[in-house]
């Protein structure tokens, strides 16, 4: 069974961590600009004596403007007005337009020319936004789904094209995003004296349409006259075209939120699981171990033998893991006290299964630098059976029978490396280089030899080859057919690996099947999605829509090699999809298939959401830095 890693929605790397981004990116890489309008919490009176220092939230007793100070100071150096980065004025003063006309559309069921004065420019002329002819390319039970060719050859006014959409919605939309994510060069429009700029925009649209719930998904080009205080819409090519739309009534969903209902309002949950990082990270210092990006995974598994998997949550540090013992009627129990499961130190993944054979689930647990095994000893209760220090910070644990010996084995993903006498702080050293970083943790494969004895054997399995990367998630599947298990690791900062095992033998031929996919790999997943009967490869990866934006623009790494730009290009395009072609390659229909736009996607899976018999894809994103602007 692999790993299913979950992480929560998570903040910048810790506060130190989301200055450093920006720093490294901006001035070198520029990729995460969209964090730097970050807000200062609101903060009880007790807290801002305790709390803060110049404005960032610490860790009560934990003030160090010695770090604080600098950190500060160089953000608030960082000014694209002053920097020569045109396209980020640009995208800062058109998402504001674009903000402005969702809100318009949000509150009005029919738009008057005076609604869009400070929006669209005298000479506006665009496409219309839905087209006139849509396709159906997809039904089942829940969904119909519907293309349309872009129809950009009539011109129409703006108003004129938003209007018609609007007509289509029962009491308007309720639902509208727009994400400007790429804006062409000044320059590759012709002279500049031109006065004009191009962006594409990211289109979500949500509603009751003709009586049914309908999400719009589109892509547009836009074209804005060339002003650095107010620049206005000259014009709208519709790029691409979809609607998805529920064929049950507006009242029935296809997912219900029963969290609250399966806890039953249970202590453990309401004091502590639901209440958020900003909360913690205001009463636990960090020397505990509090992690701010909240990289923290769940398992699942049946540790009493009932026939009902079992939930088991890895917390921050100072926080108690938890164990849920699922109950006949569906809702849990807490049972970490009585169970011996309550760890407090940091911990990242578990994994609820029989490391012992004895017919019994057990628990694997990452906790930092460490693993631990927690015997499962009959009448829900655990003890330690061992533990063993990782050498590097372990973000997940993925387990499989790799040597067919009939036990399960453990593979770590080592994020982190040590950093000196303080080696179990956690500390991220700078990934170099950012794009194809080679100094993070190193992975580790421990054998299973029976009697709680584990063997490290990542190098002589051939597991240490290309085993320099900041690793974040593993999973293990035959791909090749040859009844072994191969495995493929997801690394951020750069490459991925694919390790194909050859009795026992493990050898990196990610390049060679066109499947290192040089991103920020957050998680893997496997399926046989076209249903052709040969295994395809999802992997989940950070969409930068800065790293969109200054990637393409003429002065970013200008000296250097092309296939370099590209690479960073690729960095920031998102996730991937790999088909499986028998005999050869890999093939990445991504941009074919249009999945690469998963936001700040982390775990993903393959799963059969609808049972049509499809594998779907469920993506799970989000990165916080500052309140929700609601744009994607």
């Amino acid at each position: 069974m692999p790993n299913m890693k979950v992480c929560f929605l998570r903040s910048a790397y810790e506060i130190f961590y989301s200055h450093l981004f920006v720093i490294l990116l901006i001035t070198f890489t520029a990729f995460l600009l969209g964090c730097s309008d970050q807000k200062k919490p609101s903060l009880s009176g007790e807290e801002k004596n305790n709390s803060v220092v110049r404005g960032m939230i610490v860790a009560p007793g934990l003030k160090d403007p010695k770090v604080i100070a600098p950190l500060e100071d160089a953000w608030k150096r960082i000014d694209p007005k002053e920097d020569g980065w045109d396209s980020e004025v640009l995208n800062e003063v058109a998402t504001k337009k674009l903000k402005a006309l969702s809100e318009i559309i949000l509150s009005k069921t029919l738009i008057k020319e005076k609604d869009l004065e400070e929006i669209e420019s005298d000479e506006y002329k665009g496409s219309k936004l839905r087209p006139k002819l849509l396709n159906e390319i997809y039904k089942n039970e829940e969904f119909i789904v519907k293309r349309g060719l872009p129809d950009n050859s009539s011109r129409l006014s703006l108003r004129e094209t938003i209007n018609e959409l609007l007509s289509l919605f029962t009491d308007g939309p309720e639902k509208i995003a727009l994400k400007l994510y790429k804006i062409d060069q000044l320059d590759s429009l012709g002279k500049k004296s031109d006065s004009v700029f191009k962006g594409r925009v990211l289109v979500n649209i949500s509603g009751n349409l003709n009586g049914k719930y309908c999400q719009i998904n589109s892509e547009w080009e836009t074209l804005w006259s060339l002003s650095y205080d107010s620049p206005k819409l000259k014009g709208i090519d519709v790029l691409f075209y979809e609607e998805v739309i529920r064929r049950a009534s507006n009242s029935q969903k296809l997912f219900i939120d029963v969290t609250r209902s399966v806890f039953r309002d249970d202590a453990a949950y309401t004091n502590q699981l639901l209440k958020s990082t900003d909360h913690w990270r205001s009463r636990i210092a960090r020397d505990f171990g509090l992690d701010v990006v909240a990289n923290h995974g769940i398992a699942l598994g049946d540790v009493n033998g009932d026939g009902l998997d079992d939930l088991y949550v890895c917390q921050q540090g100072g926080l108690p893991n938890r164990l849920f013992l699922r109950q006949k009627d569906g809702s849990l129990k807490d049972i970490t006290k009585s169970s011996n499961t309550g760890w407090l130190d940091y911990c990242a993944s578990a994994l609820i299964l029989d490391f012992d054979n004895d017919g019994d689930k057990d628990i694997a647990i990452s906790q930092n630098f460490k693993i631990l095994f927690m015997d499962n000893i009959g009448d829900l209760k655990f003890e330690l059976a061992l533990g063993l220090g990782t050498h590097a910070q372990t973000f997940s644990i993925s387990s499989a029978d790799f040597d067919n010996d009939g036990d399960l084995d453990l593979f770590l993903c080592g994020y982190n490396p040590p950093s000196g006498p303080e080696s179990e702080s956690g500390v991220m050293g700078e990934p170099m280089p950012y794009h194809d970083a080679k100094n993070g943790g190193k992975n580790k494969l421990l054998r299973n030899d029976g009697n709680w004895n584990f063997t490290e054997v990542t190098e002589e399995s051939g597991l240490n080859q290309n085993n320099d990367r900041f690793s974040f998630a593993s999973s293990w599947h035959d791909y090749d057919g040859d009844g072994d298990l191969d495995l493929y690791v997801a690394n951020d900062y750069g490459r991925n690996n694919l390790y194909q095992n050859n009795d026992g033998r493990f050898v990196d031929v990610a390049k060679e099947l066109g499947v290192e996919d040089m991103s920020a790999g957050m998680s893997v997943s496997w399926g046989d999605y076209d249903r052709d009967g040969i295994s395809d490869l999802y992997v989940s990866n950070m969409f930068s829509s800065a790293g969109n934006r200054i990637t393409y623009q003429r002065q970013f790494k200008s000296e250097a090699n092309p296939d370099l730009v590209n690479d960073f290009r690729r960095h920031a395009r998102g996730n991937s999809l790999f088909k499986g072609v028998l005999g050869k390659p890999f093939k990445d229909v991504s941009e074919t298939a249009n999945v690469t736009m998963g936001r700040w996607a982390w775990g993903s899976r393959f799963a059969d959401i609808d049972n049509d018999g499809w594998l779907d894809i469920l993506v799970a994103n989000g990165f916080i830095t500052a309140p929700d602007t609601g744009d994607l």
